[in-house]
């Protein structure tokens, strides 16, 4: 029964996967973007040494980088979710900078 559920959930996935990476795409480049102009352009990360933007950082990219590797693989469900993963560790280190940020009232 489960192994027929996950081939019916990955058929499901197959067929709809190029818009799955696209939505992931732009949210990947929205959070990069976000992470950047919040902590390196405000120089906030030098002055005050906090490296989880560092880890955001590393996170997001892995996620851009993903589709470009591996070519035959996109349509595979466990490859998917392992760069939705990586995404969400990345908004995780995100989030959790920018509450460091906010308790530790260094943007002012």
């Amino acid at each position: 029964m489960n192994s027929n559920l996950y081939e019916q959930v990955e058929k499901q996935f197959a067929s709809h996967a190029d818009s799955h990476w696209a939505h992931l795409s732009r949210l990947n480049n929205l959070l990069i973007i976000l992470n950047i102009s919040m902590f390196f352009l405000t120089d906030l990360v030098i002055r005050h040494g906090y490296y989880y933007t560092f880890y955001s950082l590393l996170f997001l990219l892995f996620t851009a980088v993903g589709p470009l590797m591996g070519f035959g693989l996109l349509t595979r469900l466990w490859y998917y979710l392992l760069f939705v993963l990586s995404e969400v560790a990345g908004t995780y280190f995100l989030v959790v900078s920018a509450w460091y940020w906010v308790r530790t009232n260094s943007g002012t």
